[in-house]
């Protein structure tokens, strides 16, 4: 009963994460803005997804989160409940597919871009929505 806890705990928490950037509720995948480079955006998911692989928390929040990132998703609920997710998906193996599109939040107007990036592990693949502030922070963040 405990594992079927934790899911739920999780999902959750996945759903509040990807509601803090505030991104694909708010609005339709469009082209990406002239503000991003979609080469840069890939690397910068790519490091995101690297770093949490090697289970970095400290440098995930402290340099690549935005505010309200941190706010949310700070270092407990990385530990806790995101990296057993990854942990339980084994060994990285390699990044498959990948795209990026852009996004615009109705609230503020501001702009993102959007790189969804599918992983291959050891025991299965994982999908990873990441969302990008004009700083190149991370603003939104997704496992499926």
């Amino acid at each position: 009963m405990k594992m079927g806890k934790t899911r739920y705990f999780t999902g959750i928490i996945l759903l509040a994460v990807l509601l803090a950037g505030v991104l694909t509720a708010c609005a339709g995948s469009r082209k990406l803005s002239d503000k991003f480079d979609e080469a840069e955006v890939k690397a910068a998911a790519e490091e995101v997804i690297e770093i949490l692989n090697e289970g970095d928390v400290d440098t995930l929040v402290d340099e690549k989160w935005n505010t309200v990132m941190k706010s949310m998703v700070g270092k407990d609920v990385l530990t806790g409940e995101i990296l057993p997710i990854v942990e339980e998906l084994g060994a990285f193996e390699a990044f498959d597919k990948e795209a990026v599109t852009g996004n615009t939040d109705q609230d503020t107007d501001q702009e993102y871009a959007v790189a969804v990036i599918k992983v291959q592990y050891e025991k299965r693949k994982a999908q990873f929505t990441i969302s990008f502030d004009e700083d190149m922070k991370v603003g939104g963040f997704f496992i499926k």
